[in-house]
């Protein structure tokens, strides 16, 4: 067996790395922990990432790729069919979320998401794959009917800001309370008139 190259333990890392970030959130992204998630000598991964924060950065960067890809994969294998709102803003939470989400979704992929927001070089990584998260939301709108209501950053914004509501009410299931919010939007754009 030959011994993986650096480049190699870097990538092995950094996949590692985003895999933590996408399920447990940004405590999990130690070097200790990576390392032993992607099977290298802890040793070896203070050698590769020299600080936390260029660790974090490479995890949101390839998050971000996961997500992406995730993402328009869910919308392009959803079949087209006339859905009703609340059941396309599931989907639409589903996909803007990918390619996880669980019950602990805001505080394991929502919070950490505007954490990333607030810091300027995290945040121009993440707005590298907003146009292709946002095009994924309008595969969505549209195999459900919903095509040409327009506004999708609006939508994508509601489908955050509902998600931290439901949560600040004690709403039990807030992905269904987010979806229900989003639904309402998505029957107030279908009515205004295009054009």
């Amino acid at each position: 067996m030959t011994t993986p190259t650096t480049q190699q333990r870097r990538e092995l890392m950094v996949a590692a790395a985003a895999t933590l970030l996408i399920a447990e959130g940004p405590r999990a992204i130690t070097h200790r922990r990576v390392a032993d998630a992607a099977g290298i000598p802890a040793g070896s991964a203070n050698y590769l990432f020299a600080t936390r924060r260029e660790l974090y950065a490479a995890a949101v960067t390839s998050a971000e790729n996961v997500r992406v890809t995730a993402a328009t994969r869910v919308a392009e294998a959803l079949p087209r069919s006339e859905r009703d709102a609340v059941e396309t803003a599931s989907l639409l939470l589903e996909t803007w979320y990918a390619p996880q989400t669980d019950p602990n979704l805001v505080r394991v992929r929502l919070e950490p998401m505007l954490e990333a927001g607030a810091d300027p070089e995290l945040r121009e990584i993440m707005a590298v794959s907003r146009p292709r998260l946002l095009a994924a939301l309008e595969t969505v709108l549209d195999r459900c009917g919903f095509g040409g209501v327009g506004e999708t950053e609006m939508i994508a914004q509601m489908l955050d800001a509902s998600l931290l509501y439901a949560v600040g009410a004690g709403e039990v299931d807030p992905r269904l309370a987010a979806a229900r919010q989003v639904a309402r939007l998505l029957e107030l754009l279908k009515r205004v008139p295009r054009g």
